[in-house]
């Protein structure tokens, strides 16, 4: 286990079970670890430390595709700007049309690039460029960046246990519980409904704190499904899973299987126009300028979670209290991951407001609230280790493209 050199306690372990394989799972630890914080919000907490050692696995991050929407001066069809980009390029790529001059033929052309490079995405728009003109440079609409880690000794063991660290430990940029649409699910097949890792009342899908509360109702992810953060059609979204297989055609059923080497988890951001605007992203010139590291602190942000270092003295008068709802934490972490946890505090807070102000003006004694962290990051800390492996493999995405 790459830890910091701190002192470990307790141990808290979970079972990272297959739906498809009820009879096949693997542990994963979360050591406690009394660390010393300089942060106030941090004081007197101790924080779990996954049981898994990151040297043995490698990061590798990539520009899985993009979309170029390209507007012409002179109206044509979807299959004339394929052919003539696969001219220069070599590649047939798939085209969509919108923005009809007529039924035959279009001014406005949505073309994606798998896994490309500057050339290619240059090549292709002065291809469309000197044949229709362009009204202006090439927009970006879309892209999708993964972040892959490949266990360097192949095995199930290694990548579901890889995987339970990445779904537990991802902290998304943006609220992911308040809308139903966005919360954490996962779905094992295409066509089979998704679960949702938190308790969600359908008749009522807003978010109800007791629910957030009530750990009893939780659904862990499996490490033979895929993990969802985030509406589809949101301005940004994720995926998580282990990759076995690349080039698939849901079209025409064709696929390939990666052999064992290659098998490796993937965590993976789809990054809309709205949300590509808003981190300077609309052209090729500045996705050839663009600093991929930053992506870290916009989509690739992993936390640990802390919780009070309990008394020592069994009797203490709040020992009881404290170690159920720390046990409860625990848990919810272990079911849901630090954006279940969060949620759960966020709940508790909401609560323990709303009780407040019930009895405001009676004679009941309540406990001051806690001055410990809020906002996104809440309690937690920053999964060093692994977020600057993460950094690490961002960084060379520009490299790779240049080739």
């Amino acid at each position: 286990m790459g830890t910091p050199g701190i002192i470990t306690m307790a141990t808290h372990t979970t079972l990272i079970r297959a739906i498809n394989r009820p009879d096949v799972s693997y542990a994963l630890s979360f050591v406690e670890m009394a660390a010393d914080k300089k942060q106030r919000r941090l004081q007197n907490r101790v924080l779990l430390y996954p049981d898994i050692e990151l040297g043995d696995y490698t990061a590798r991050a990539v520009l899985d595709w993009i979309d170029l929407r390209f507007t012409t001066t002179r109206p044509t069809q979807w299959k004339w700007i394929q052919h003539h980009i696969q001219k220069v390029t070599g590649r047939r790529l798939h085209v969509e049309a919108a923005r009809a001059v007529d039924e035959a033929v279009h001014r406005e052309f949505t073309v994606r690039f798998q896994e490309p490079s500057y050339r290619l995405l240059i090549q292709a728009e002065e291809a469309v460029r000197d044949r229709w003109g362009l009204e202006k440079d090439a927009g970006i609409v879309a892209l999708e960046v993964s972040l892959d880690f490949r266990p360097k000794v192949p095995s199930q063991e290694a990548l579901a246990r890889m995987y339970g660290v990445l779904v537990r430990t991802h902290l998304p940029s943006r609220d992911v519980v308040s809308n139903p649409q966005d919360r954490p699910r996962f779905a094992w097949q295409r066509g089979t409904p998704a679960v949702h890792v938190l308790a969600l009342d359908r008749a009522r899908p807003v978010r109800r704190d007791e629910l957030m509360l009530d750990i009893g109702n939780d659904r862990p992810t499996p490490f033979d499904g895929t993990y969802y953060a985030g509406a589809r059609a949101s301005r940004f979204a994720w995926r998580t899973m282990i990759k076995l297989i690349d080039q698939q055609n849901v079209t025409t059923g064709l696929r390939k299987d990666l052999p064992e080497g290659e098998h490796r988890v993937r965590i993976e951001v789809t990054l809309q126009h709205e949300e590509l605007r808003r981190i300077g992203l609309g052209t090729i010139t500045d996705l050839a300028r663009f600093r991929w590291q930053r992506l870290n602190g916009y989509y690739f942000s992993f936390f640990l979670p802390t919780f009070p270092a309990l008394p020592f003295d069994a009797c203490h008068p709040k020992c009881l209290a404290i170690r159920t709802w720390q046990s409860a934490r625990s848990q919810r972490f272990l079911n849901a991951g630090v954006v279940g946890l969060n949620a759960m505090d966020e709940a508790w807070h909401r609560t323990k407001k709303a009780t407040r102000k019930m009895t405001s003006g009676t004679n009941m004694q309540l406990p001051k609230p806690s001055r410990h962290g809020r906002g996104v990051s809440g309690t937690l800390v920053r999964y060093e280790e692994l977020t600057r492996k993460a950094i690490q493999a961002l960084r060379h995405i520009g490299d790779r493209m240049k080739v």
